[in-house]
């Protein structure tokens, strides 16, 4: 964020894209040093071209040196040399049971009881903890953007609040911007037993999915569901099987804790580093990028740089010269 220009609008998803890839790397990897800045250049290029091959499944076939394919699987061979090198670092620090990131939580499991290390599971885990909390995160972050510029008054109490320790609103828009603009747009279930849905009998082998999307706008469940409102979780959960943008049940999305932490933590640095600009401009359209829904032209952000981060005593301050 320290390298945003001032006054110019730019697409905000890369520097998004930027910062949960290296909180990834830091949380879920442990990985550090000269590890941590390959895998940073690495890793955008691999998921761009794995998103062209799930958009293009006949892509992954190997058709020549310059074929999406064949770059796949080079950039696949030094992502697992990569992540056996981090793997060995961690089974050499005799600190492994002190650390808390979620690889020396794996290996940890693998060792217990004298078992021994899958490196090519573990690699693969890591990889589907990555692209799964990656971009769907700073999609979310960039959807933010593109939505609080499109409501000034929200974004002012964002303001307010962020100059003292209270997050209560800032939440609340989290679970909102969740809400109208879901990253994911459906999720779904296989039948394993015979199963009912209203008047139809489901076999085995059926699979069921659920829209997002239309859930979310149904007005059973959110009255008023196609307005940008946080106040509706002000002091609220969202319901269980009403507000599903992580899915639910027992597969829910078991980073869904982790991801809403990580766009409180990078909003609230962006609301007391910068004034985000609104607009009038009219809303982005939705991009799908192979893994997530993002905003069609990347949630642009016209910003200013404050010349002091916001403190509380600088609450007052912005009141008034908001009103």
């Amino acid at each position: 964020m320290a390298e945003w220009p001032d006054g110019t609008e730019f697409a905000s998803i890369e520097s998004f894209q930027t910062i949960t890839l290296r909180i990834i790397l830091r949380a879920v990897f442990g990985a550090e040093g000269h590890e941590l800045a390959e895998l940073e250049k690495l890793l955008p290029p691999m998921t761009k071209v794995g998103q062209r091959l799930v958009l293009a499944p006949m892509l992954r076939r190997d058709f020549g040196r310059r074929s999406p394919g064949r770059r796949w699987r080079r950039m696949l061979a030094h992502y697992r040399r990569l992540v056996d090198k981090v793997v060995d670092d961690h089974l050499a620090d005799p600190g492994l049971d002190e650390r808390i990131d979620i690889l020396a939580m794996m290996l940890r499991a693998q060792l217990s009881g004298g078992g021994e290390v899958d490196r090519s599971d573990t690699a693969d885990e890591l990889l589907t903890l990555l692209v799964a909390g990656h971009e769907t995160t700073a999609s979310a972050l960039a959807w933010s953007v593109e939505r609080l510029r499109r409501h000034p008054e929200v974004l002012r109490r964002l303001e307010e609040e962020a100059a003292g320790d209270e997050a209560t609103l800032r939440l609340a828009t989290v679970n909102e911007v969740l809400r109208v603009r879901p990253v994911i747009s459906a999720t779904g279930r296989l039948v394993m037993k015979p199963f009912e849905v209203g008047e139809w009998r489901l076999p085995p082998g059926s699979r069921v999915v659920t829209g997002i999307v239309p859930m979310h706008e149904d007005g059973r469940f959110h009255e008023g569901g196609e307005r940008f409102d946080p106040d509706r979780y002000v002091g609220r959960k969202p319901d269980t099987y009403a507000w599903i943008p992580f899915g639910g049940g027992l597969r829910r999305c078991l980073g869904a804790a982790f991801a809403q932490f990580e766009i409180d933590v990078v909003l609230r640095t962006l609301l007391r580093n910068f004034e985000l600009q609104p607009t009038d401009d009219p809303p982005e359209r939705e991009s799908f990028r192979g893994v997530a829904f993002a905003p069609g032209k990347g949630g642009i952000a016209s910003v200013r740089r404050r010349q002091l981060e916001l403190s509380p005593e600088s609450t007052s301050l912005i009141t008034a010269l908001n009103s």
